[in-house]
Parts: C-alpha cells; structure tokens; sequence
C-alpha cells in the first residue's frame, strides 16, 4: 500500500459547534464567514475561536482591527447602507449582534435560537432570516424593532440560507438527512419558505445519499439555486474508494421556477476528489466553491456548465447518468491550490474572490495568475488537540483524496447513513455511531469489534481511508476527539418547564433504561441482545451505547432503522427486552422521551 502522508491538514467545523471548550483553549483566530462592503470593499471576517470580527481593507491588504464579541462568531453579513454588520453568535444562547460599523462596537443583542449559523438579510435590510442549527427552524427577525417575531420549522440542522433576488423565497440547506437509514433514499432536503407569510411551502429532496449540505447561493436572475455537499455512495462497501465509489462532493442545481432537483453534477475529478465542499458565492458567469477537504478553491463556467447540462437531456439522458460522471464538468471548471488549511467561505469583491479558510491566519485574494494574501492577526503554536481536529478533517491523507474522517463523522458525530465497513462480515451495513467518549466507553463499533478508540482511529486510517496510520497524527486525533464535549440540549428548557418533578428522570428508571445505561457517560460498555437484530443479526449482541447528546444522533439502533426516540422505544420494542416501556401510558412515554431528549 502506498504510503499518503499529511503534509497539510485541515478540520471542518468551529470547535464552538463540535462541542469543544473554548475558554480554556489558546486563542486561534479560526477564520469561517466573511462578509463585504462592496461599496468601500472592506472585508470582515467572523474569527470563530477567536471571539472577534476582523476588518480588511481588500485594497491595501490590510487588516486595521478587530471588534471584540463575548461569544465565538459563526456568520456576518453587512447591512444594505453598510452601516451595521449583523453577527451571529453563540450556541444554547444564541443571539444576532448588531454592531455599528462607524463606531465599531455591539449596540445591541437580539435573542435567536440554539447555534445560531447561516444569516439571510432582506434587500430593504428590514428583516433578517437566522437558521437555528439545533432547534431545526429558522427566526425571523424584525432589525427595527430589535426582536423576534416567528419561527419557521425546517427539517434538519438548518446551516445556510439564500434569498431570492426577489425576496420572495427563502432557500434553507438542511445539513443531514433525517429520514431512516436503511431505507431506499436517504439524503438531505433544502427547505422553501414563503417569505411574504413566513411559511415553509416545499421540502425538496435532493439525491440518495445527500448529507453535509453546507452551502447555498442564488442565481442574479433568481431562476436556479445551487447548492455544494458530500453525496454518499452509501450502498458500497468502503473497499471501493478508487475512482469515488465511497463519497464523493456534488453541486446541486435546483430550478426555482419549478420548485424541483434540477440536476447533480460531480465536483471531483475521475481519479481525485474534491472532499468537502463548503462554501458557494455567484460573480456574474462563474461559481466559486471553496473545497475544505483538499485546500482549493473551484471555478466554474456557469453558462458553460448549464448549455452542456441542457444538450445532456435533451438527448435523452437521465439526471441519475450524472450522478456517477467524474469528467462531465471537466471542460468547466479549474481548480486552484489555496496556502490555507479547510477554505471555508468565499465571497467576492470587484470580481475578485475572497477566500477565508480555518487554518490560516489570514484572507486570500485569488486572481488567475496569483493568490494575494490579507494577514489577519497572530495565533499560538497548534497544540495536540488542534493538530488532531486538523488531521480528522483533511482529505489529503486519503486515497486520491476522496473524503476525510469528518466526511462520515462532521464534528465527530453523525452522517445519518448506513456504512458495509466489512469489520464484521461483509453485506451488513451499520449506522454511523457519534465519536463523543469513543475514547472512555470502550470497545468501538456497534457490534465492539474494536477493543478501543485508538485501535479503531487506526484502523480507519488503513480501511477508510486507505492510507497508512502515522504517529504523532494518530495519536493527536486521539487527543482531538478525547477532548469533545457534548453540546447542551435543545429541549433542556422545555424539559425544565414541563417536568419539574423529573418524571422522565423516574420513568427512566422504572423501564429498567439504567440497567444499561448508567455511570458518568450513559454506558455499562457491554454488549446485549435486545431483540433488534433482524436477519442474519437477528440473534446479535451489540454494544451499548452512550447515550449523551442522543438527541442529536438519529437514526437510531444498529441499522438506523428507527427515524426517532419513539421509534426505538415502541415499535422496535414489541418484546420490551430493550426496556420495559409497553405499559407506559402516552404521557408518560412522551415524559420519557423529552428527557432522553436533554441527555
């Protein structure tokens, strides 16, 4: 096996999302949204370590100074007169920042919802749309009167938005799948919201095997929506990595006019990937995506790619032909190697594109015959658990550079799929398990095939990656994701005002949950039948899991058959032998649930 050493590694999401701590940690500047005042093209981007903004002349490329928030900062955008820039911030207590630009300080904070990411702002500058990653909707927010007004149910960790030139629809990327995963089509959906009522009007499926959809842009003349994310070839074992038979990146193009998937075409190239596309911004007659996975930035003729899209069908082909075709975007598209690590947004000024990627200490400026560099500031020296999470998310260890670990695990945790890992048995695919306290609840795997997390880090070097384990680079993911830490529920304060008297708490108890589920981190770390093996599995033992931030990890059970908590504890429960739950009466099955939901 060819040895592929990581010579410049990369990480995916902000610490503050991944659930890491942050106040103890050396302050790294961690560059992850910029926004631009095209009319004085100055550039501010959002230090997501870094509890700060910083401001760029993109002339001069010159950085004058910072403006100091009291939460880490995830998206910004600039007013229409460009007076204010709005921040989001935070997580459980997620706010919108609205910072005066002239004197360069917050002036007022308005409450949104839980990690609060993508931002969308009215052509007016009147209202503002903030998707709430973990209560699955999106506020809307009056910025007259400083306040939310509505929230807007989508369906599942809400990411990034778009308006429509018109300001008629609002585009939600939900980042997951949500549906079970061993069903026939799993991928995620892109929410349409009727901006006039503030009302969701259509969910459109996109691919089998959507997942990580990360970022949204819409045509100038608001005919089609395009969207970047992993599609996942979920089907295959993991042996078929060459040539992209694992995961492969996509751009999605949706027809606005029709409300409907357009077409999917393949970012990557036939014998290498394009892992991890995050960021989209439109210049006129050219998309740029920015790839976090390996460290470049993408062109694309846009006419170009829509006239060959157009001929395609017209002679009878089908969209799911593209769905597999690596060179079909080859006539349109370059790729240009970036200095910083995990490009994570792009914008442009006077045609010129911004890139602001996580592991740098500054802006790049990119032309055809050279990349500019804006310096942003000074950071400390990576640490272990730095390097670690730069390591989990860099696709330059892998075979042709097809996916990263964060491609199956974004923040370490879940993709919402089903994975033939091969490392018991072969035509039995698992769902994917969070790698929260991997390293403290051993064994590893569903079924404890692996003794231990640093055993299973190694192994999925060599069989996922198919690369060779390296130390220190092993040993500092080891040191990465020991040092993830759960993010606070979602539903705690609903639990809080709903069960004073901690029923679910008792009801937990009484259906013998306990029994199994117990100690610090939720987990005895043995194994048990409990009667929802099906098949060849009917009869199988599997670990037990942690149960810490469950309620973000569905699909459930081995197979990721059951959709929801309820769905575990009743209709694959008929036996009670995975708790005694089938004389709970619906009150008290819902208690149950809602407290499970703050674990």
């Amino acid at each position: 096996m060819k040895k592929y050493l990581c010579t410049a590694v990369i990480a995916g999401i902000t610490a503050a999302f991944c659930g890491h701590k942050n106040a103890e940690s050396p302050r790294y500047l961690s560059p992850g949204a910029i926004a631009i005042d095209q009319k004085q093209n100055i550039v501010y981007t959002a230090l997501t370590t870094g509890r700060a903004v910083a401001i760029s002349y993109v002339k001069s490329n010159a950085t004058v100074g910072e403006i100091k928030l009291k939460h880490n900062p995830s998206e910004l955008v600039v007013s229409p007169d460009a007076s204010t820039l709005y921040v989001s911030c935070g997580e459980a207590d997620g706010t919108v920042e609205v910072i005066d630009l002239q004197k360069r300080k917050v002036k007022a904070s308005i409450k949104v919802g839980h990690t609060p990411q993508g931002l969308a702002l009215t052509g007016d500058g009147g209202t503002m749309y903030v998707a709430n990653r973990f209560n699955n909707d999106v506020s809307v927010v009056d910025l007259k009167d400083k306040r939310e007004t509505a929230r807007i149910p989508v369906v599942r960790e809400p990411r990034a938005l778009a308006l429509t030139p018109d300001g008629r629809t609002l585009a939600v990327a939900n980042f997951l799948p949500d549906q079970p995963s061993n069903g026939s089509v799993v991928a995620a959906q892109i929410s349409l919201v009727d901006a006039g009522s503030n009302t969701l009007s259509k969910n459109i499926l996109l691919s089998n095997g959507t997942q990580s959809l990360a970022g949204l842009a819409c045509s100038d003349d608001g005919k089609f929506l395009y969207a970047v994310h992993l599609l996942s070839q979920y089907n295959s074992p993991i042996t078929q990595i060459e040539r992209g038979w694992v995961n492969t990146a996509a751009l999605s193009i949706i027809d606005m006019q029709n409300n409907a998937l357009y077409a999917s075409l393949l970012l990557d190239d036939t014998d290498r990937g394009a892992a991890n596309p995050s960021g989209i911004c439109i210049d006129g007659n050219r998309i740029f995506i920015s790839l976090a996975g390996t460290h470049e930035l993408m062109t694309i003729d846009r006419d170009g790619m829509h006239r060959a899209v157009e001929k395609f069908f017209a002679d009878g082909n089908s969209k799911d032909n593209l769905l597999v075709s690596t060179s079909f975007l080859v006539p349109f598209k370059t790729r240009t190697a970036l200095q910083g690590r995990c490009p994570k947004a792009v914008a442009c000024v006077a045609g010129q594109p911004i890139v602001c990627s996580r592991f740098s200490t500054f802006l790049e400026k990119v032309t055809a015959a050279s990349i500019e560099i804006i310096p942003l500031g000074n950071e400390p020296e990576a640490d272990a658990v730095r390097r670690g999470e730069l390591a989990f998310n860099d696709a330059s260890i892998c075979f042709q550079q097809w996916q990263s670990c964060a491609s199956c695990h974004p923040d370490g945790r879940i993709d919402g799929l089903n994975w033939d890992q091969m490392n018991d048995g072969f035509g039995n695919p698992k769902n994917t398990k969070s790698l929260l306290y991997s390293h403290v609840t051993p064994p590893c795997m569903i079924t404890g095939i692996r003794e231990s997390a640093e055993l299973a880090v190694r192994k999925g070097i060599i069989h996922t990656l198919h690369s060779l384990p390296e130390e220190p680079l092993s040993s500092d993911m080891d040191a990465y994701l020991k040092a993830m830490q759960p993010v606070e529920s979602p539903f705690m304060a609903e639990y809080r005002r709903k069960d004073p008297q901690q029923k679910g708490k008792a009801l937990f108890e009484k259906a013998k949950c306990s029994a199994c589920h117990n100690g610090n981190y939720l987990t005895d770390m043995k194994q048990y039948n409990v009667g929802t093996g099906a098949d060849d599995e009917q009869n199988l033992a599997f670990d037990t899991p942690s149960l810490r931030e469950m309620w973000r990890t569905a699909p459930y059970l081995y197979n990721g058959k059951a959709a929801t908590i309820k769905d575990v504890l009743t209709t694959f429960n008929r036996d009670n032998k995975h708790g005694v739950t089938r004389d709970l009466s619906n009150e008290e099955m819902e208690m149950l649930i809602l407290y499970l939901k703050t674990l």
